[in-house]
């Protein structure tokens, strides 16, 4: 099957029902990445480039070079090689991995690293789709990014991507390409925001995250690029406002480098050793930055904040 996602064609022999299908025909564009099940071994790690951890210290993923590419592992889940060029990739599920869960791995941890090295450039942000543009929220686990966009979607605002929003520049414009519908959301914010209006469905077998998908009785998926209006870097208030402050929040403009370095903070790399793309990276960033505004967001630590955050940003947006 063929899908659409980030402004790529995919073409799977891994169904992904998460994603919107694209219909195949001759003469169309090809697909630009492909996704297989390997069927025999996979080359063996060489050079270690980066490696993830979980908040216990437990290693999430590694990336090591391999012959023609690299080799992504996330130790008792699966294995993945992907490509120099990022346009294949074969994943290989460990004993016990349910399809949902490589499915996961494959499109929320692979493919934005894939955009890196296809050339794009993308954001570890949540974003939502509102009057004038989109809004990406960037900021840490726990930041508050996939219930805000929640609450906006409950709102009648389309969630345009969960964790990663890729970006082009074109005639001037920063463009904001959407994933797929859906926010994975903790089962306690899924209960407390009363969120409706989609299905609920597990993200991975080893997570109590929930995926919402919308059930398309509420706003529509984008189709296509949108203008990125708005980059909001999310942090909590510290001391007793975290516990009981409400009252809305207050938009704070990031200028030049600020800026650009909270874009660069909140980015993919695959091999920080690549110094050409770094480079090319630092230049795109830079120019996001001097055509969308960028602002730091402090966020109440409460649900009940969340309509009041809502409209800080809405009118925000209004000043232009």
């Amino acid at each position: 099957m063929t899908y659409r996602v980030h402004g790529l064609l995919l073409a799977s022999d891994l169904p992904l029902p998460e994603l919107e299908t694209e219909p195949e025909a001759p003469g169309l564009r090809p697909p630009d990445v492909r996704i297989g099940l390997a069927v025999a071994p996979l080359p063996p790690p060489g050079r270690q480039i980066m490696s993830w951890a979980l908040a216990g210290g437990e290693e999430w993923l590694s990336c090591a070079a391999a012959d023609g590419g690299y080799l992504l592992r996330f130790p008792g889940l699966a294995e993945v090689f992907v490509d120099a060029a990022g346009t294949r990739i074969l994943a290989r599920a460990e004993p016990g991995t349910a399809g949902g869960t490589l499915r996961h791995l494959l499109l929320d941890q692979v493919l934005p690293l894939v955009l890196n090295l296809l050339g794009r450039d993308a954001l570890h942000a949540t974003a939502v789709l509102i009057p004038g543009g989109v809004c990406a929220f960037t900021g840490p686990a726990g930041a508050g990014k996939s219930t805000l966009a929640a609450s906006f979607l409950e709102a009648g605002h389309p969630v345009v991507s969960d964790d990663c929003l890729a970006l082009t520049a074109e005639a001037g414009r920063i463009l904001a390409w959407p994933a797929y519908p859906g926010v994975r959301l903790w089962e306690d914010t899924v209960a407390t925001l009363g969120v409706t209006g989609g299905r609920h469905g597990a993200v991975a077998h080893y997570t109590s995250k929930r995926r919402l998908t919308p059930d398309g009785r509420g706003p529509k998926f984008p189709s296509g690029p949108q203008p990125l209006a708005r980059v909001y870097a999310l942090v909590h208030p510290e001391g007793a406002a975290a516990a009981t402050g409400t009252a809305p929040p207050r938009p704070e403009r990031l200028q030049g480098r600020e800026a650009v370095m909270e874009l660069v903070k909140n980015t993919f790399r695959l091999d920080i050793g690549d110094g050409a793309m770094l480079a090319r990276q630092l230049h795109f960033l830079t120019g996001v930055a001097e055509r969308v505004p960028v602002a730091r967001l402090r966020l109440p630590c409460s649900f009940a904040a969340l309509p009041a955050v809502r409209e800080a940003i809405l009118a925000d947006l209004a000043q232009g």
